[in-house]
C-alpha cells in the first residue's frame, strides 16, 4: 500500500508494513531511503492513503459572541455610546434596545 505525507513524498510499505519505503520524493530527498512506519509517521505525517479521497478542511471555529467577548454591561454601555453618540437628525434616534436587537441578529440568535 502506498501513502503521501504532509511534504508530498510517496511512501510505500515494505517488510509486512513494518518499515515504509520512500519512492517519490517532492522535497525531503528520501527517494529509495527505508525507515519504520513510527518514524515516518512521527516525522512526516499524517500519512494519508494514496487515492483516497482528499481530507477536507476542518469546520471553522464558531465564530465568537457578543456576549462571550465583553459582559453584559459593557455590551450595553457600547450600544448606548452609539446611540448617543451620532448624529440622528431631527428622526427619532434609535434606542439602546434597537441596537442591541441589531447585534443579536447579527450574531444569529433571533
Amino acid at each position: 500500500m502506498k501513502y503521501t505525507d504532509h511534504d508530498g513524498d510517496t511512501w510505500e510499505a515494505v517488510n509486512e508494513g513494518r518499515h515504509l519505503l520512500c519512492v517519490a520524493s517532492s522535497v525531503s530527498g528520501f527517494e529509495g531511503s527505508s525507515f519504520t512506519r513510527e518514524f515516518v509517521e512521527e516525522h512526516y505525517g499524517p500519512l494519508n492513503p494514496e487515492g483516497a479521497q482528499e481530507q477536507q478542511d476542518a469546520p471553522a471555529p464558531a465564530l465568537p459572541t457578543v456576549e462571550g467577548v465583553m459582559s453584559r454591561a459593557s455590551v450595553f454601555q457600547s450600544a448606548h455610546a452609539l446611540v448617543t453618540g451620532l448624529p440622528w437628525g431631527d428622526e427619532e434616534k434609535p434606542s439602546v434596545y434597537d441596537v442591541l436587537s441589531v447585534a443579536k441578529w447579527l450574531e444569529g440568535d433571533e
